[in-house]
């Protein structure tokens, strides 16, 4: 939702710069991984056998998945980045995390209805 309103108050003309947002999309997304791998690393985590079972087409997927939730309730606003993401989520490589995370989305989602901006 943060990223919704940015880009409305920098007037970004969607049509031109969807490439732009979706590659901040992906970055934002590994950022949240290798910062959660990072953490799991730490000294703190390691004195309490934390471990982070993350692999990253899985995250991406999630990410992925959640910006397209989120951003699809303004489908007029974001019609190419839409595609985009949708193109992204239907690619071989994630075709099964779809199932797997089934539970996952459907809980996520009971929340993202709830949410008006």
């Amino acid at each position: 939702m943060k990223m919704h309103y940015y880009l409305k108050e920098w007037r970004l003309d969607m049509s031109k710069h969807h490439t732009f947002v979706l590659k901040t999309i992906r970055r934002t997304i590994h950022f949240a991984y290798t910062s959660a791998c990072n953490k799991a690393t730490h000294k703190l985590a390691r004195a309490h056998r934390a471990r982070v079972n993350l692999q990253e087409r899985q995250v991406t997927w999630l990410g992925l998945h959640a910006f397209h939730s989120v951003l699809s309730r303004k489908p007029q606003a974001y019609t190419h980045l839409l595609k985009a993401l949708s193109f992204q989520l239907s690619l071989p490589r994630y075709r099964h995390l779809r199932k797997r995370f089934r539970g996952v989305v459907a809980e996520g989602l009971s929340t993202v209805t709830l949410l008006c901006f």
